[in-house]
């Protein structure tokens, strides 16, 4: 057998070799390549166009394809794997994705040749948690923007929230989507004393208040979106739910730009029909300095920074590769998405 991962400029081959290393005592070959990309934002951009049209909409080298040929496993993080390439791999048997998002596959397609997909919820959890408090801090008391000025030798105290600078002990955090990086916001905003309450279909425990979207966006001091984008919740922050929000309320996102209607949002602080904002994602990467949302005096921005820690990405082959050696093994993993549509496939 024989597993190949496709390394990037944010998680390197070398990454990938170390982390599966243990999969040479199992007699499995393990080889790496390099998806070789002239910079940090060729990767933005392919990543963007994949977030917003799928698989599909990039196609891998020929190099790519030809050290995947033979490949039983592949293991990637953003590199596509596209009906062709699937095609192209005469005994793929399993994909792996160094991330929780899997907008990279061809899902359908692969469960209609019974490939096995795997992906890595929660290995960046712990970034984005962190940097999503960073965030609301830095918007609500104006962190970044003094520093701002500051360093262009401006002493500037009053800001776009000038007329009211809150605490957070006692204030309200809305959370959508209460799954590995939503419940970690959760516990680092109870430490200041917050009250938290979620928006989350999916989740079932009760460790949290769950609310409506409605409810949740009327009695949120700070909105938080975590959720997972899909066609279905494609600007679920739209017009008539930023309408709900209290004129004193900030919306944080550092999930993914669809989530959030751009020109709802844009309305909303324009009007002050919100105090403010910080996102990390924008519907253009990068957005320049011209882009309607970085013009907003009443918003905090930071360019797709929230995951990216050197923990994260070299955590992340080792998280992914304990899961699959489980299944391997005969065991049960969280991590396999499509495990009942690939019932016949020879992994399990």
């Amino acid at each position: 057998m024989k597993l190949v991962g496709i390394g990037d400029l944010l998680i390197p081959a070398q990454y990938i070799e170390k982390g599966f290393a243990g999969f040479r005592d199992m007699g499995i070959t393990v080889e790496t390549v390099s998806w070789e990309l002239s910079d940090y934002t060729e990767l933005q951009h392919i990543n963007l166009l994949v977030e917003q049209e799928g698989a599909e909409a990039y196609q891998p080298p020929d190099y790519i394809l030809n050290a995947v040929r033979d490949a039983d496993i592949i293991i990637t993080q953003f590199c596509t794997i596209t009906r062709s390439l699937i095609d192209h791999c005469r005994n793929l048997k399993a994909v792996g994705v160094l991330r929780a998002g899997i907008e990279n596959v061809n899902l359908e397609y692969a469960n209609e040749k019974g490939i096995l997909v795997f992906h890595t919820p929660g290995r960046n959890a712990t970034a984005v948690a962190d940097f999503t408090v960073g965030m609301l801090l830095a918007e609500c008391r104006n962190i970044a923007k003094s520093h701002m000025e500051l360093k262009r030798g401006r002493w500037v105290r009053d800001y776009a929230n000038a007329e009211y600078v809150p605490d957070l002990e006692g204030k309200t955090a809305g959370i959508i989507g209460y799954g590995n990086i939503g419940r970690k916001v959760a516990k680092r905003l109870r430490a200041f004393g917050m009250e938290i309450i979620a928006y989350d279909p999916y989740y079932t425990g009760d460790d949290v208040t769950q609310v409506s979207l409605e409810e949740l966006m009327k009695k949120s001091d700070f909105v938080l979106v975590h959720y997972r984008l899909t066609p279905e919740s494609r600007h679920m922050i739209n017009r008539d739910m930023l309408s709900l929000m209290k004129p004193t309320a900030y919306l944080i996102n550092t999930a993914r730009s669809g989530l959030v209607d751009e020109d709802a949002l844009l309305w909303a602080l324009k009007e002050k029909k919100i105090f403010g904002a910080a996102l990390d994602v924008f519907e253009k990467e990068p957005p320049g300095e011209d882009y309607p949302l970085v013009t907003c005096e009443n918003v905090t921005i930071t360019p797709h920074l929230a995951g990216g820690t050197k923990d994260a990405f070299l955590n992340s082959p080792v998280l992914l590769a304990d899961q699959i050696k489980t299944v391997l093994d005969g065991g049960r993993s969280g991590f396999l998405l499509n495990a009942e549509q690939c019932a016949g496939n020879e992994l399990l």
